[in-house]
């Protein structure tokens, strides 16, 4: 047997594989032997105390098995399989019948350091915040928590807006009254969140809605 351990950690026989069979999916479970299994039979014997991994670096036999037991699991296809599944569960309300996620109205900076800017708004929630990763990204203004300071609802199935509380301990505010509750909001009505007054222009609600112009599925 000429054992080698590749670079996630898990041991393989070099003589029958040509890369390891842990990380190739596509080797079936017939086929492999358990790592640990492998690494604790030189152990028992004494043999091989050192060998060469996939880099061709010497690795003692000690530092080999320690890796082993920290060494993570395998994408197997079934996992993989698994995590697309979950990956396509999160899909907007207007995605699922029109393939894209049209934009539902927009906040209009009138005040403040993005002054004339504006940030488009998609269906479901809007997370608002100075992080890159939010939906409205205020990424310029310190006075604006990093995560989820404020949040924007569109609520398709109503044609409704709602500001909702983030979970920051900063507050914002609807028409200068503090939002500690869900709220409906009406079209140019104005968010001060940090330093910034946004206001809110719709481009859905009771006199248009992305579900009276999408297009039909094809058949």
């Amino acid at each position: 047997m000429n054992l080698k351990r590749c670079n996630n950690g898990h041991f393989y026989d070099a003589d029958k594989f040509n890369t390891c069979p842990y990380c190739n999916p596509t080797v079936s479970a017939s086929e492999l032997t358990v790592a640990m299994d492998q690494a604790q039979l030189y152990a028992d014997s004494g043999a091989a105390p050192e060998f060469d991994d996939e880099d061709g670096k010497t690795v003692s036999l000690q530092d080999a098995v320690s890796a082993a037991v920290s060494a993570p699991e395998p994408a197997t296809p079934a996992a993989a399989a698994k995590q697309d599944l979950d990956d396509s569960k999160t899909v907007s309300f207007y995605a699922q019948s029109m393939g894209t996620d049209p934009v539902v109205g927009w906040l209009v900076c009138i005040e403040g350091s993005y002054f004339g800017e504006s940030f488009k708004l998609k269906s479901g929630r809007n997370f608002i915040g100075r992080s890159a990763s939010m939906d409205v990204a205020l990424t310029g203004d310190n006075s604006v928590s990093r995560e989820r300071h404020a949040v924007v609802i569109y609520e398709p199935k109503a044609r409704i807006f709602i500001a909702q509380p983030g979970d920051s301990r900063e507050l914002f505010y609807l028409n200068d009254e503090v939002v500690l509750n869900n709220e409906k909001l009406k079209n140019y009505d104005v968010l001060t969140i940090g330093n910034l007054k946004l206001m809110l222009v719709a481009c859905c609600g009771e006199h248009f809605s992305w579900d009276d112009v999408k297009p039909e599925k094809e058949a």
